[in-house]
Formats: C-alpha cells, structure tokens, sequence
C-alpha cells in the first residue's frame, strides 16, 4: 500500500525531470535560432511585462468562468495553439528545418483535436512536458539570470498570496478541471482514472495535479543554471527544485497548496549554493 502511494508523486517527479532535461538540451539552439521572446535580456522591463500579462490573463480568465465558463475552454485553447506553433517548429528546425513551420502547425492542429475531443490525462501530459520545456527554454534565454531570479521570487509570493488568502488559483484550478484544459499535469492513482471524471476536491484526489507553470517557472531557472554553469549546475538547482517538490508532496495532504514557494524557494537556494562552489 505503501508503495502504491509513492508511486504517483514519484511519476509526476520523473516528468518534471523530462521536461528540464528537454528544455536544457533545446535551450541553446533555441538560442543560435533567435527564438528568444524579449529583444534584449538584460531589460528589467522584461519582468515587469510577464508579471502584468500573467495577472491580466488570470482576471480575464476568472471573469469569463464566472459567466461565460464555456468559453474558457477554446480561448485557453487557442493561446496553447498559437504557443504550441512556436515551441515545435523550434523542435523540428533542428530536425528537418525545410519542413519546420508544416510540422508544427500538423502538430499542433493533431495537439489541439487530441486535446478537445480525447483530453485524457496521458494526451495531456505527453504534450505538455515538451510546452513545458519548450517554455522553460525560451524564457531562460529572454532573461538575464538576476530576473529570473527576481521573477521566481515575485512569482512565489504572488502564488501563495493567490491561493492563502485571495484563494482565486483555487477557483482557477476548479475551472481548469471542470472544462478539461490542458493546463495541469496529472499522474493517477489507479489506471480507471479519467480526467475527464476526475475533481480536484475532496479529501482523497484520484490523481496528483501540478499545474504547468510549476514546470515552467522553476525550469527557468534550471535552464539558466545549466547555460552559466553546464551540467554540475543543472543537476543543482533540478534537485533543488525536486526537494521542493517532495515538501509540497507531504503539505498538500492537509489540502491546497501553493506550488511556486516550495518548487521557486528549493531551486533558488539550491542555485544560490551550486553559484558560490
């Protein structure tokens, strides 16, 4: 019985850990290939721009659930398809770089049908580890390492404020769940799972959630760490945001938690250490 509840939040480690090693291994020809999404890195406005879009995005998404909930689904659809475009002509450039922009739009049209008429937990997250890395590559390389370090911090304060005390990434995660979108990562108890069935509430989940940006904000750093100090940096501060991760993992029985101060906080003072050895 033991093992069987190990097995779960191990399995959503082992994605987490996919999905740094495919953004640390995309991340510099991403680089040579100017994908990144800021002109010019070392901007502080740059941060500033992300934390706005996320806080707009959020009360955009939240009213619309409160009256329209319907229309969350495709609009949150349509963004992840317009993401999913850049992220895999990326992946293919590097593979068959004539055909690049056919096979990410082919992609991602067979992404985006798989996602609203079989949004099964495994479609689900096999997409999403490669947004996942995808977005933790570009984003590392758009920022100089002292924002992102800024960013993590504002972004884990920002996260536990919104889910102690606003509770708004509560309700959020609620009409995530409702509507099937594929903007969390789940690994399930038992093989009869569906996310389709699946709730978030309640005493005892039928599955461990993470949310996508629990991948991707972390894995910014665990990017940037590997682009300044090679491997021995990001097997550092991965780890760092493993640890993180287990904390969160022995929290969250006694119900919601935040993911970023745990994951944001291990990867931060991890980093901080792999910098001064």
């Amino acid at each position: 019985m033991g093992m069987k509840r190990f097995l779960p939040p191990a399995g959503m480690a082992m994605l987490f850990i996919v999905s740094q090693i495919i953004a640390v291994v995309v991340a510099p020809s991403f680089k040579d290939a100017g994908m990144e999404a800021f002109d010019n890195p070392e901007d502080p406005m740059n941060i500033v721009q992300i934390f706005a879009i996320l806080l707009v995005f959020t009360i955009f998404i939240l009213i619309i659930a409160k009256y329209r909930e319907k229309m969350v689904k495709y609009i949150i659809l349509f963004f992840f398809f317009l993401a999913s475009i850049s992220i895999f002509q990326g992946f293919f450039y590097f593979i068959i770089p004539s055909l690049s922009a056919i096979l990410a739009i082919a992609t991602s049209i067979i992404m985006i049908a798989l996602l609203i008429y079989h949004p099964e937990w495994y479609v689900i997250d096999a997409f999403s580890v490669f947004i996942a890395g995808g977005m933790a590559a570009i984003f590392a390389i758009s920022l100089a390492v002292e924002y992102i370090v800024l960013l993590l911090i504002a972004l884990a304060i920002y996260d536990a404020i919104s889910v102690y005390r606003t509770k708004h990434m509560i309700t959020l995660a609620k009409t995530i769940t409702s509507s099937n979108l594929p903007l969390l990562l789940m690994v399930p108890k038992k093989l009869s799972f569906s996310y389709r069935k699946s709730s978030i509430e309640g005493e005892e989940r039928d599955a461990v959630y993470v949310g996508l940006g629990d991948f991707i904000i972390p894995g910014m750093l665990v990017v940037a760490s590997y682009l300044e100090m090679g491997w021995p940096g990001f097997i550092a501060t991965m780890c760092g945001a493993l640890l993180g991760y287990a904390v969160l993992m022995i929290l969250i029985a006694r119900g919601p938690q935040p993911g970023l101060p745990f994951l944001n906080g291990f990867a931060l003072a991890a980093y901080g250490i792999a910098h001064l050895l």
